[in-house]
């Protein structure tokens, strides 16, 4: 993901430093930059977080914000779960790569990370309390995250500031009612209801899985590439662990 070009001589002092057991900042293998997380920032959302990892304007910065809607049930999806819909969008300020069309790509691929960490019995959520009737009605929650600036660990980032933004976001309370019509048949409604004190956090939101990004340097790997390591990184490796140490 990284932009930077490097000279050779470059190159090898940020390898062989590697190898060696130091890093060119002075972090050992496994020593991350400070971070820096936030709740609460976006007023019109659910729930939000900014998550940076560095400092202001050498990190990596990462705002990301939850929004809860309604979705009528169709035919073909489950009876009686709710979902998840992820979105990553690249500033094109963050880095060099991700001007005109060239985020596509990584929007997409981070997406579809996200969507793989939280879509699913794997992220602890308790999709079933999503759904407000069974085949009627059912929340959706649309993560967005747009990546403010980019100088390495993209993925953590990303993923720690989701984790935060879900775990501040509250839902509105939902009153289900059963009526008879007039031929007896039973009919659920539902009204929401709009209170800002009479709000309900997300079920298993401390289950969420947190992820942990190994870049390869050399025959060494070390967490939290900076910008110019990962400009000389030859794989990278990211694992989500839940709370309970399940990967």
């Amino acid at each position: 993901m990284a932009s930077l070009l490097l000279s050779p001589a470059e190159q090898d002092y940020i390898i062989c430093g590697v190898e060696s057991g130091f890093r060119a900042d002075g972090r050992g293998s496994l020593d991350r930059r400070e971070v820096s997380l936030r709740t609460g920032m976006i007023s019109q959302a659910n729930g939000s977080a900014r998550c940076r990892i560095g400092n202001l304007g050498v990190g990596t910065d990462v705002l990301v914000g939850v929004k809860a809607e309604v979705n009528s049930w169709t035919p073909g999806e489950p009876e009686d779960v709710g979902s998840i819909v992820c979105n990553v969008e690249c500033s094109p300020s963050a880095a060099q790569e991700f001007e005109g069309r060239g985020a596509e790509e990584i929007n997409v691929e981070l997406t579809q990370l996200l969507d793989r960490i939280l879509n699913g019995p794997q992220s602890g959520l308790n999709l079933k309390n999503l759904c407000i009737i069974p085949k009627q009605a059912y929340w959706v929650l649309h993560i967005d995250a747009l990546v403010l600036d980019v100088k390495g660990s993209i993925i953590d980032t990303l993923v720690w500031a989701t984790r935060a933004a879900l775990m501040s976001t509250s839902l509105p309370s939902v009153v289900v009612e059963t009526i008879s019509d007039e031929k007896g048949n039973i009919q659920s409604e539902f009204d929401v209801v709009d209170d800002p004190d009479n709000l309900t956090p997300l079920e298993g939101v401390e289950h969420l899985p947190i992820s942990v990004t190994f870049s390869q340097i050399g025959k060494r790997y070390v967490v939290d590439a900076s910008e110019q390591e990962e400009a000389v990184t030859q794989a990278r490796l990211t694992v989500a662990v839940s709370p309970a140490m399940e990967i």
